[in-house]
Parts: C-alpha cells; sequence; structure tokens
C-alpha cells in the first residue's frame, strides 16, 4: 500500500453518500459515521457513535443474536457477509447487504471491526417480483477516520470489492485485496498505472475511462456496469461506482473507485434473456402451426370431401368417378407430404453437436439429390468447406433444402455456385441480436434460377409461404422454414439476395466456434 495521507482516507470515507462505512470496537460499538450513515440510517453521527450497531436490527433479529453471530464469524474468518431487513431511525424497514470486515493490529490481534451497509431495498423488491435472485450490490471504500494505518487496514483487508484511490488523471494510487483477487494485478504492477487499462480496447478507443472521470467530476459521482479486462485477459462484468474527491477547500484531489464483479448475476440475466427469446420463437411457431392446421392441413381434407360428393351424385358414371378417385388419391398424397414435413419441422429440436466437415456433407447432399442432379445435368462448384461445430444430420438437411430449391427453379441447366468467406458479425445485413458478436464463416448458394422480387426476401421463410403455384412448382412450402430453424439451432443467420429472372443467392452465417 502506498503512503496515502489519513486525510484523504477520511475523506473518501464520508463522502460517499451510497455505502454506510463505520467503525465498531471489538464489542460492536459504533465508533465513526459517514453521510452513507446518515443518509441509509437516518441517525447523525452525535445519536450514533458511542451506541451499539445492534439497534440497526429486527427485533427478532437481536433476540436471536444475528448480531453478536456475525460479529464473532467476522472475528473468527475475518469476515462475515449478511443480507437482511434492518431498521432506519423512523422505524422503516429497508433491505441492508453488509459486510463485516476484521480489522488486526500488527500481531494479529482484532483490534474492532469496519462494517459495510448498502441499502438494497429496491433491488431486494425488484427481485422478489421477478423471482430472481441478483445477490449483493456495491458496497464502498472502507477507509476510517482515526489512523491512516487503521484506514489503510480496512481497505487492504476487504476482499470482496476492488476499492482503489485516483490521482485528478485518474492514475491508481493505491491497491487492496480485493483489487487483487478481481482484476489480478499486484499492488507493484499497478500503481503508477493509468485505470484505464481495466477497459476493454474499444472502451478505451470511445474514451469511455474519461468520460467516467468527467462525470464523477462534475456530478459528484459516475455509476457504471460493463465488461472490464483482467491481467490475464479474460473479462468479467463490472459494477462501479467513481466517487469525487475534494480537499477542505472545495478543490478535487482525486477519486475513489469501488468495483463488485457481478459476472455471475450478468450471466444469469443473459440466460434469462435468452430463455424469453426461446419463449418467443416457440411462440411464433405455435401460431404457424395453428395457421397450418386450420388452413392448409384442411385443404387437401376439404378436396376429398368435394370430390367424395361428386362421386356419390355421379355414382353411375365410371369415367367420371375414376378421374375423381384419381384426385382424392391425389390430395391424400398432397396430405402425407404436408404432414411429414411438419413432423420433419417439429423434430428440428437441438441435438449434440460436433465436429462437421461441410464438404462432407455437401458430398452427402449430393449423394441424396443424385436423381434430380443427374436429371436436370445440373452443375455444382464449391470452395473448400470449413469445419464447424454442428449436428451433421441437421446440416446434411440444410443443404439438402438449399440444393434442390436451386436445381428445382432453374429454368434451364441447373448451375450452382458455393462460395466461403469470413466477416463480422456487424457487417451481415439483417443480422438479429441474438447473433454472436465476432468472426463468421459467410457461406453463398448462388443460382441462375428464376429469382424472386427482393421484396419478398424475408416471407420465404415463413412455413407454407410460396411465391409460385403448386402445379408450377412442386413441394409443401416449409423447406426454408426448416433452413431457417436450422441455422437458429447452429446460433447462426440465413438470409437470401435475388431478382426476378436473375438468380437468387442465399447466405448461411456460422460463428467461430470458441
Amino acid at each position: 500500500m502506498t503512503d496515502i495521507s489519513g486525510n484523504i482516507y477520511q475523506r473518501m470515507v464520508e463522502e460517499i453518500e451510497d455505502y454506510a462505512i463505520i467503525l465498531l470496537n471489538c464489542d460492536g460499538i459504533i465508533q465513526n459515521w459517514n453521510r452513507g450513515a446518515q443518509k441509509i440510517k437516518g441517525y447523525t453521527a452525535t445519536e450514533a457513535i458511542g451506541k451499539s450497531f445492534t439497534m440497526f436490527y429486527l427485533p427478532e433479529d437481536r433476540a436471536s443474536g444475528l448480531p453478536q453471530v456475525l460479529l464473532r464469524q467476522a472475528g473468527a474468518a475475518g469476515r462475515a457477509i449478511h443480507e437482511g431487513w434492518r431498521l432506519r431511525k423512523d422505524g422503516k424497514r429497508f433491505w441492508g447487504s453488509t459486510t463485516l470486515t476484521a480489522i488486526h493490529d500488527s500481531s494479529g490481534t482484532v483490534i474492532g471491526f469496519s462494517k459495510v451497509t448498502h441499502d438494497l431495498t429496491e433491488k431486494k423488491m425488484a427481485d422478489d417480483r421477478m423471482a430472481h435472485t441478483a445477490s449483493e450490490l456495491r458496497k464502498a471504500n472502507n477507509s476510517l477516520r482515526k489512523s491512516e494505518e487503521r484506514f489503510q487496514r480496512m481497505v487492504r483487508e476487504v476482499r470482496d470489492y476492488a476499492i482503489i484511490l485516483l490521482d485528478e488523471k485518474g492514475n491508481i494510487l493505491n491497491w487492496n485485496a480485493g483489487a487483487e483477487k478481481i482484476k489480478g494485478y499486484t499492488a507493484s504492477e499497478v500503481i503508477g498505472l493509468n485505470f484505464r487499462i481495466f477497459y476493454l480496447p474499444a472502451d478505451q478507443e470511445r474514451g469511455l475511462p474519461e468520460q467516467l472521470i468527467h462525470m464523477a467530476e462534475k456530478e459528484g459521482r459516475a455509476v457504471h456496469e460493463g465488461w472490464r479486462l483482467r491481467k490475464d485477459g479474460t473479462a468479467f462484468w463490472g459494477s462501479i461506482v467513481i466517487t469525487a474527491l475534494h480537499n477542505e477547500e472545495g478543490s478535487l484531489i482525486g477519486f475513489s473507485k469501488v468495483t463488485r464483479d457481478l459476472t455471475e448475476r450478468k450471466q444469469a440475466e443473459d440466460k434469462l434473456q435468452e430463455y424469453l427469446l426461446t419463449l418467443e420463437q416457440q411462440n411464433r411457431r405455435l401460431e404457424q402451426f395453428a395457421y397450418v392446421a386450420s388452413h392448409d392441413l384442411q385443404e387437401p381434407l376439404r378436396k376429398i370431401r368435394t370430390f367424395t360428393d361428386i362421386i356419390r351424385i355421379h355414382r353411375g358414371n365410371g369415367e367420371m368417378v375414376e378421374k375423381y378417385f384419381e384426385r382424392i388419391d391425389a390430395s391424400a398424397h398432397r396430405m402425407s407430404e404436408l404432414v411429414a414435413s411438419v413432423l420433419q419441422y417439429s423434430r428440428l429440436e437441438m441435438a449434440t453437436f460436433e465436429t462437421v466437415d461441410l464438404d462432407r456433407v455437401l458430398d452427402l447432399a449430393k449423394e441424396e439429390l443424385v436423381l434430380p442432379i443427374e436429371e436436370r445435368n445440373a452443375v455444382i462448384e464449391a470452395d473448400t468447406l470449413p469445419l464447424i461445430s454442428g449436428i451433421p444430420i441437421q446440416l446434411q438437411q440444410l443443404f439438402v433444402n438449399l440444393l434442390g430449391n436451386a436445381i428445382k427453379f432453374a429454368e434451364g441447366q441447373p448451375i450452382i455456385r458455393i462460395n466461403v468467406a469470413e466477416v463480422q458479425s456487424r457487417e451481415i445485413p439483417g443480422a438479429p441480436a441474438s447473433l454472436k458478436a465476432g468472426p463468421c464463416y459467410a457461406i453463398s448458394f448462388r443460382d441462375n434460377g428464376i429469382g424472386f422480387d427482393q421484396q419478398y426476401a424475408g416471407q420465404i421463410f415463413s412455413m407454407f409461404q410460396r411465391l409460385h403455384p403448386k402445379h408450377e412448382y412442386g413441394g409443401t412450402g416449409i423447406g426454408l422454414s426448416i433452413c431457417k430453424r436450422i441455422m437458429e439451432n447452429h446460433g447462426g443467420f440465413i438470409r437470401a439476395e435475388s431478382e426476378e429472372g436473375s438468380g437468387s443467392t442465399f447466405w448461411i452465417y456460422f460463428p467461430y466456434s470458441d
């Protein structure tokens, strides 16, 4: 720990308003009081100093001995962390997150405790409504008002928060155990460097560290959450509070910076968002199935009923009866195709991923399409395709559908060209927010078919959406919706570019595997 004056440590603690930071003696008697303590608990320093910290606890917690238990735990283990309902001076309750940290003298004897409390009432109420716990939020700069050594020890021994002091330019002046635990640097490695080293290159480039310092200087404090960098290059989701520190004349003398690692909470929130997105997709699919059940799947049945009525009327006309029996058979065949396609679509669930050679997938797809390829004398040219992480049977189905469409919609000899490129996800037109940021394989299937108007490029991926009559081009109208769902299963994206009479290009994008 560098030799930072006791006066700066005292001001760092005194001027923080979002945390109640107090010092207790070994019996739990309050020795000092800061602005955060007065704001959160309602007592002035005169009213609180000299009283037992048990006065903040509910009667039932005092009766059960909870405050004493926490003191004993902190004394034995070095610290005690607890969340629960606490009492303000006016008798109102608030949900407090408290850390009791034992303070030791040079011989290792416990000489008191630091107590950091944060009012998490709003977060607690929000978590209760969402049935989702987000645990603790920020704790603050653990310095005391007495001797410089006590203030330094209090900050140094806190491990759940990175509590550091910055000069006016953002250069690091001190370092505590929590900072080393969260960020991975030792004090000797980091003191004297600018705090911007903890930010992602993109955030450094847009000047985020300087913006936060400026905000804290202008408004008194800056609060921010975002990805930060450890020494080993890994990222963590940090919640930070930067507080401006002033001398007696009111001049800026530096900043305190408190950081909490909330990676687990962030990951839980991201999983919840992913789950909600999946539910939304499932709802859309259910709506599509409802449409299928009410319309497309009933169409062949309506025809069969109509043809049956006609046969009853003309049962003596053998030629007419034979004709309508053929139509009944065609309608039944159509019904069978539709049911098979819907079942195929509904079974596209997630399966075990493995390394897949897309060149091999292409070969298998061409084997499956050997008859239409030979009948139409189709030409398929392809770059060397990459290895990806995927589900082999689904990827084969994807290639079969894309190649089959290209062959089906070619008026002359089908010529299909498959190209591979690397693109960044942010460069992909129409890419969904769910697409993983970073590089992707972009594989294009370009054909010389009849094409279509580009305004229908999104519509073609919906179930049973057809741009051409069934009697001109066969199929069930579900193939491209299957392709879309396969790409969603692989965390990818599919889109189409086309012009009537000039062929079509279907693009599929696979994010690089980790």
